[in-house]
């Protein structure tokens, strides 16, 4: 295996010209980089990461720790992660280490002492885990860089990249008001999230604002384990199927009860797909007897759904893993810069799930 000794004698250049090069410092001539990069490819040779990562303080890598790295939803996150660090410096590419938790709150711990012992540069934490606030507590007291993606604690000192979900659910709330509907349902996704109470909210104000009465028995809260629905073959699913049996559960309790509102704002396109199943096992159809507005833009076929897509809110999520990655290097190279809370709207994507009562 070639060292920089070997590099050095085959450019005809000190080693200390090579270790100059090789760690990005200046005093370099532009024939002598040639020379450098010449050598380097005739002998194959391959620098010691580690050695340089210890001389220049850095690793040129960034972490992301996440709950689900399989998500449908992930897919356009890592998407805007990865281009995002491959545009901050054309030179200095950063590369992208991922870690999945599965939402259990130590192997999250673990992966993240393990990339804080030098093996990145940074860090990014993406989700809205309550449980999740203490680690990220302890983490702050640190002075080790990281970053938020859709998590918003307050009181610690942190880059935090978001989502107004508030917003979005009250122009999904919104959408369904305007188009003549009264009674309005609310089915909640899983209350340990922090972007469940924020979808909540904004679906209240909404019909605060436009002076609807509130009813307790339109927000419905679903339980999430891992029962699931029989699927033909779920080889091919991509996504957890917790969120879809969720739906459809309580939406055979709406059917049996008799009492089905004009219209149901979901937290969640997933258990919109599995509520539009009971409906149509029930001979329901959509939008002809109730109109449903979803939150995400998920694909159905990825939860074994046969339906259409639905009218929804589409998050931003490329944008999210691309401005936190470039915020998150920005602080690694500049670490008095303030800390700054961006916030993202999301679109609302308009499908045949809702009609008109006008």
């Amino acid at each position: 295996m070639a060292t920089i000794k070997d590099v050095a004698e085959r450019a005809g250049l000190s080693t200390t010209l090579v270790s100059r090069y090789l760690n990005q410092r200046s005093g370099v001539s532009p024939s002598s980089k040639e020379r450098i990069r010449n050598a380097i490819k005739e002998l194959n040779y391959r620098p010691n990461g580690i050695a340089r990562s210890l001389v220049l303080q850095k690793t040129q890598s960034i972490g992301i720790v996440l709950d689900n790295l399989c998500a449908p939803f992930a897919a356009r996150l890592i998407s805007g992660l990865e281009q995002g660090a491959e545009d901050f410096d054309k030179e200095n590419k950063y590369n992208v280490m991922f870690c999945s938790s599965n939402g259990d709150a130590e192997k999250k711990r673990r992966h993240i002492n393990f990339l804080t012992q030098g093996r990145v540069d940074g860090i990014i934490i993406y989700g809205s885990l309550t449980s999740d606030d203490t680690l990220i507590s302890e983490l702050a007291q640190s002075t080790f860089p990281f970053l938020l993606i859709e998590n918003d604690v307050e009181g610690i000192p942190v880059d935090k990249v978001v989502i107004d979900n508030v917003d979005g659910a009250f122009r999904a709330t919104e959408h369904l008001i305007k188009q003549g509907h009264k009674r309005i349902a609310h089915m909640a996704g899983n209350m340990n999230l922090k972007i469940t109470l924020e979808r909540m909210n904004g679906y209240i104000r909404a019909l605060q604002d436009y002076q609807i009465p509130i009813s307790s028995d339109l927000i419905i809260h679903p339980s999430f384990d891992s029962m699931e629905l029989a699927v033909k073959d779920d080889r091919y699913l991509r996504g957890d199927r917790s969120y879809y049996s969720a739906g459809y559960r309580e939406m055979k309790k709406l059917i049996d009860g008799g009492n089905l509102p004009d219209a149901i704002f979901f937290a969640t396109d997933i258990s919109a797909f599995g509520a539009m199943q009971a409906l149509e096992e029930a001979g329901l159809s959509v939008p002809d007897d109730i109109s449903i507005v979803g939150f995400d833009d998920e694909d159905p076929r990825d939860y074994g759904a046969t339906n259409h897509k639905i009218t929804t809110m589409r998050q931003p999520l490329y944008d999210l893993g691309y401005i936190g990655i470039k915020r998150l290097i920005q602080k690694v190279n500049n670490p008095e810069r303030p800390e700054e809370r961006i916030v993202l709207k999301t679109d609302l994507i308009v499908r045949d799930s809702c009609k008109s009562k006008k």
